[in-house]
């Protein structure tokens, strides 16, 4: 089978406002009825007969690939991701089988809301970006009703450092005709369905990387100027936020307050924000505070306090609506960072800061490094912000060290003057802080220390064979981290060539496919025959599928 075409069809504004505020976006590849039953037809008889490949259930199928080449997908996937975007090595079949019970309709909502989550980031156990780093593609080969189990998803909650009761209540389900493509933020809350039917739902999950920072809108932009979608399907107006998601996109470098003319109630606003009034009074209040934008400097305390306590919504327009004040909230928010180390320092029972974000809370465990509040706001505030947070890499707490890397990689390119700083930090005594400074370097993607971080490919220091997540050790977390970067370096990594072909060898998966990546894109003769020898040796023999029938 052939795609008729490859131009990819980007996503139009009103899609685009739809992703940032909803998380996601649905699509509908212009592709053939027959494509979707042969997929779904293949899915069956894998089920039946054979292992699920995991990793690598694209060369065991390959139709799957005209999925993701199709001109809706590939075109949204440039769309929120920049045209350079990286394919991840995880690739996921989830099946329901059959029904084998009847369930009550309070049994089924009790499932749904316990399989609620967030996904992880193993091996690499990598913090949660507000911005667009990574997005998830799931598509379903056969019609999914509600009553066969779709996914459902929790509209807004790419923003929410985890997932609380108020949160699973709002589930809505991805239910839809054959074909159909769920292209969602990668930290969107989400759960499988529950199949009452006796057929299985198959469904198949991607992940794709952005490998650049936006310079300009890479959809089909008509008007630059944020506006709220027609089709809000989240609960909470979070304006501050979106509104900074959406110039970033743009290319905009730092965070950019509407325009407003309306005068801040200033005797009455700290009153309105920790008085007993509302949630959505509270998000109006920070939202003409954030129009209000340095002027509202007198705010910056109040504000402050919301960060990392209470409800997540007001604590993702409070995160913003500092950016928006900009310079004069900085002070606050290093204090806030310094201290939250200080206090995890002092704690007699340290943090894995896998599992747990503020001292005293644990959250969505597993697979994510949980950040402050504090760090995202001095990241959307931007260039202002870079000295401060420069000087906090060399702070004694690791915690703190860990927040100011990582907002310092929020910024992309505008935070070049501290990659001398982030480099010194790839020799920390916490592996946390190394992983979170590499990160931080291939966002960054300026004069990134080519030698330091090759060493940390196959690096395998003491202590680092300790198991976390599913099995993964602290060396994969590592290793794959230092092979992200280098895969969004591409042709800025050429002199890293040798320790990229090494790296090919690694005993974790995710490292080897992601240095082939970073081969590719540097392109040299002799890359792309370490590639190609490479492939050679790993290549996956479909033919040789047990009982196959296709």
């Amino acid at each position: 089978m052939q795609l008729e075409s490859t131009e990819p069809i980007l996503l139009n504004d009103e899609q685009m406002r739809e992703y940032i505020a909803n998380g996601y976006v649905i699509l509908r590849p212009s592709l053939s009825e027959e494509l979707h039953r042969t997929i779904d037809e293949k899915f069956n008889w894998i089920q039946e007969h054979e292992f699920n490949p995991g990793n690598n259930i694209v060369p065991r199928l390959p139709e799957l690939e005209l999925i993701l080449r199709s001109p809706e997908v590939h075109g949204a996937l440039v769309s929120v991701l920049g045209t350079n975007y990286l394919t991840h090595p995880h690739r996921c079949w989830h099946f329901l089988p059959s029904a084998n019970e009847s369930l009550a309709k309070e049994a089924v909502a009790e499932r749904l809301a316990g399989g609620c989550h967030l996904d992880q980031y193993t091996p690499s156990s990598q913090p949660r970006s507000h911005r667009t780093r990574y997005a998830r593609v799931m598509y379903y080969p056969q019609d999914t009703p509600i009553e066969l189990g779709p996914t459902h998803v929790v509209p807004g909650s790419h923003y929410h450092e985890g997932l609380t009761d108020e949160d699973r209540r709002r589930l809505l389900p991805v239910q839809g005709k054959a074909g159909l493509v769920f292209l969602s933020h990668f930290d969107i809350g989400h759960t499988a369905g529950v199949n009452l039917q006796a057929r299985s739902r198959h469904m198949i999950k991607f992940i794709f990387m952005r490998a650049e920072e936006p310079r300009r809108p890479s959809w089909n932009c008509k008007h630059s100027e944020w506006r709220r979608p027609e089709n809000l399907t989240a609960p909470y107006a979070l304006e501050p936020a979106w509104r900074d998601l959406w110039n970033w996109h743009c290319g905009n470098r730092c965070a950019s307050p509407p325009k407003s003319s309306k005068s801040i109630e200033r005797r009455h606003f700290q009153n309105r924000l920790a008085g007993e009034v509302s949630t959505e009074d509270k998000l109006r209040v920070l939202a003409a505070v954030a129009g209000a934008g340095p002027e509202a400097s007198n705010a910056v305390p109040a504000i402050v306090s919301l960060l990392s306590a209470g409800h997540q919504a007001l604590r993702t327009s409070a995160i913003y609506t500092l950016a928006a004040v900009g310079a004069a909230a900085i002070p606050a928010l290093v204090q806030a960072l310094e201290t939250a180390g200080e206090c995890e320092a002092a704690d007699a029972d340290p943090l894995d800061f896998d599992y747990v974000a503020i001292p005293g809370k644990v959250l969505n465990p597993g697979g994510a490094i949980l950040i402050h509040d504090a760090a995202y706001a001095l990241a959307a505030i931007g260039r202002s912000a870079v000295d401060s947070l420069s000087g906090l890499l060399n702070c004694p707490y690791e915690w703190t060290r860990i927040n100011a890397a990582f907002a310092l990689g929020e910024m992309d390119s505008t935070a070049a003057a501290a990659v001398p700083a982030l480099e010194k930090l790839l020799n920390d005594e916490s592996h946390y802080v190394i992983r979170v400074a590499t990160y931080a370097l291939g966002t960054i993607r300026t004069d990134a220390p080519l030698a330091s971080l090759s060493q940390l490919l196959n690096a395998n220091r003491p202590g680092w064979d300790e198991p976390k997540t599913f099995g993964w050790t602290i060396r994969n977390a590592v290793n794959v981290t230092a092979a992200i970067t280098f895969a969004r370096l591409g042709k800025q990594a050429a002199a890293a060539e040798a320790s990229l072909i090494d790296a090919l060898q690694n005993p974790c998966g995710q490292v080897g496919f992601l240095a082939g990546e970073a081969l590719c894109r540097i392109g040299t003769e002799t890359a792309i025959e370490a590639v190609m020898d490479d492939l050679k040796l790993r290549r996956w023999d479909s033919s040789l599928s047990v009982n196959q029938g296709y």
